[in-house]
């Protein structure tokens, strides 16, 4: 059989799989096709989820994560200054107490009680909310995109162990607090020793973690937040009667009711935790962005939910 040779009418094979291959977006006429591979795809997932979604930029942080920390952790923490009477909680506003008895130090009179733990309802929420918005307000605004990635390649991915090791440290420094204040130390004694500890801690664990403005803000958000969250509690204080400091020397911001105040070596406890919070910051950040540490620092790994890991090809 003779081939019909292609006529005006009659488009050949060539032209008919060049304009198939010009009808698809992105490839040149005529190309052959390429096979992606599927680390390209996670990728583009990855960075869908850390992109222009509704959630913007608070998408990517772990606000999650750190709240449920401050449920848990929180009133763990808050339990060291509850026991030693460093605040006391209303039973008849969600307060829960549980008293002891000890000997009288006389023969013949009644026992004593004492707190052996305290606590409230509303603590787990509080302190939910605390940790999620000082732990995103400096992932979002001190440490920020430019800083982590400046983290990761000098220092490596965060560390459990530091964020352990941190942890420890907050407790024994609020067991310092709480047994100074249970031993009567006067209260200017108490701001030098903990102004002391919290400004030696904090230049110990965070200058090997961010430089420059970096550092500032960090050093910013802790004292503010220092100050800030006292304040707040005096607002909640009065209103709610949630609980209150039994040895206030600075009076409510706006009554001048010095009942309603709070003891004025507080906010170094607030100070305090902030090493430790951010070091959680960065960890669950880390985790959430899929980025582990292989077996020592500096070992960047597998992602957790698609992405890549910074050593990854």
């Amino acid at each position: 059989m003779r081939r019909r040779a292609a006529g005006p009418g009659r488009p050949g094979r060539a032209a008919i799989a060049a304009a198939a291959g010009a009808g698809r977006p992105g490839r040149r006429p005529g190309a052959p096709s390429v096979a992606r591979p599927c680390g390209c795809r996670a990728e583009g997932r990855a960075e869908g989820r850390g992109g222009g979604g509704p959630a913007g930029p608070l998408g990517r942080l772990p606000l999650g994560a750190l709240g449920a920390a401050g449920a848990v952790l929180g009133p763990a923490l808050d339990e060291i200054h509850a026991r030693a009477n460093v605040l006391a909680y209303n039973p008849q506003r969600g307060g829960l107490v549980w008293q002891g008895l000890r000997e009288a130090p006389n023969l013949g009179d009644d026992p004593t009680p004492f707190v052996l733990a305290q606590t409230s309802l509303a603590v787990p929420v509080l302190l939910a909310a605390f940790y999620a918005v000082d732990g995103g307000l400096y992932l979002l605004l001190c440490e920020g995109a430019e800083g982590r990635e400046r983290r990761r390649r000098e220092a490596g991915p965060e560390l459990l162990s530091e964020v352990v090791m941190r942890l420890g440290v907050l407790g024994v420094l609020l067991e310092i607090s709480a047994v100074l204040y249970e031993n009567y130390t006067s209260y200017s004694q108490m701001r030098l020793v903990l102004a002391g500890l919290a400004v030696g801690t904090f230049w110990f664990f965070e200058r090997p973690k961010a430089q420059g403005w970096g550092a500032l803000r960090s050093l910013g958000l802790a004292v503010f937040a220092g100050v800030a969250a006292p304040l707040i509690e005096t607002l909640l204080i009065d209103p709610g009667a949630l609980w209150q400091y039994p040895r206030p020397d600075v009076a409510h911001p706006l009554t001048g009711a010095l009942a309603d105040g709070f003891p004025s070596w507080v906010p170094f406890c607030y100070f305090f935790y902030h090493p430790f919070l951010f070091s959680l910051a960065r960890w669950l950040q880390d985790r959430k962005d899929g980025i582990e540490d292989e077996g020592g620092r500096g070992g960047l790994g597998a992602p957790l939910e698609g992405g890549r890991g910074l050593d990854a090809g």
